[in-house]
């Protein structure tokens, strides 16, 4: 018998074993009873079902039909039950019904941790919305959400009254695995102050950072659409890094975070049709995106000087 615990895509679960025990294990001489394989529904199990799945493959939790790991959390239900895709960032995130979808606070979560350390008043990103706010805080803070346009709304925010000048809030996806050509990441964000810090979007891969997209200083008192741009990567996470101004008047708000065109390219079980380019990695794509300058194959063959 082999007990088996594999880490997940952080550090937010821990796994804990008590009081084994065998019971009732003397040689039995009568048959064994059957048990049922059927699932109920798309609920998924506590443990994970039978299967024949390798360690670099993914289990899927209902079927117990394996797939490979670079297929969970690429935006693309995989599992019949979707549970390659329960445990990663949501491709649409209003914050309503106070829900994070997925995003998380890594240097937060450290903290927590340590008993002795308190995050009350530390520089952090927290839900929020209009009707919560006290009277100081109108004047640089959200009154309404983007998703309801109303007090009543929800949106994220990285509160300036705590933490001091210089510090930085981070919040970030779970690993996702794979995205297509065309992966762009649109939010709605909110930066008005006189002393507003600065946001930035940045792409983590391992231990490695690329900064993405920053706005710093006041933006004015309404919600700004931005739109940023991924295309084809592997194995990283989306981060959006608040900075501390000089002073608590401007708090950064972001809603609405959403993930377009993200899914990766599907290779068909079929030949390309005459209105389709062949790529040399075998996927389809409409031939009108041939030389445009985007890599639409995912290797480039659609952009060759060859063609």
């Amino acid at each position: 018998i082999l007990v088996k615990g594999i880490v997940g895509d952080g550090f937010t679960g821990d796994i804990g074993l008590d009081d084994m025990s065998f019971l009732g294990c003397t040689l039995y001489n009568g048959n064994l009873p059957t048990i049922s394989t059927t699932t109920s529904g798309t609920s998924v199990p506590a443990t994970l079902p039978m299967n024949n799945c390798t360690e670099k493959e993914f289990v899927c939790r209902a079927s117990g039909h394996c797939i490979q790991m670079i297929q969970k959390c690429d935006f693309r239900p995989d599992c019949s039950d979707k549970s390659d895709e329960s445990a990663c960032v949501n491709e649409v995130c209003t914050f309503e019904d106070k829900n994070q979808c997925g995003w998380y606070q890594p240097a937060l979560e450290q903290m927590s941790e340590n008993y002795s350390i308190h995050t009350t008043n530390i520089f952090k990103w927290e839900l929020g919305r209009g009707a919560n706010l006290y009277p100081e805080q109108e004047k640089h803070c959200p009154l309404i959400d983007h998703t309801t346009r109303t007090e009543e709304g929800w949106y994220l925010f990285a509160d300036s009254s705590n933490g001091e000048f210089g510090h930085t809030a981070d919040i970030a996806t779970p690993v996702i695995s794979l995205t297509g050509p065309k992966c762009k990441i649109v939010f709605w964000n909110h930066m008005n102050g006189s002393t507003i810090g600065s946001l930035e979007v940045i792409c983590k891969t391992g231990n490695k950072t690329s900064k993405l997209w920053t706005q710093s200083g006041s933006q004015g008192p309404q919600w700004n659409r931005a739109e940023v741009f991924l295309g084809i990567r592997s194995n990283f996470q989306v981060v959006f890094r608040a900075k501390h101004g000089v002073s608590y008047m401007g708090d950064v708000a972001v809603d609405d975070i959403t993930f377009e065109d993200c899914s990766p390219l599907l290779i068909p079980g079929r030949p390309c049709t005459s209105e389709e380019f062949t790529c040399a990695n075998k996927y389809c794509i409409p031939k009108d995106n041939l030389c445009d300058f985007v890599n639409d194959c995912a290797d480039n063959s659609d952009e060759s000087p060859t063609i």
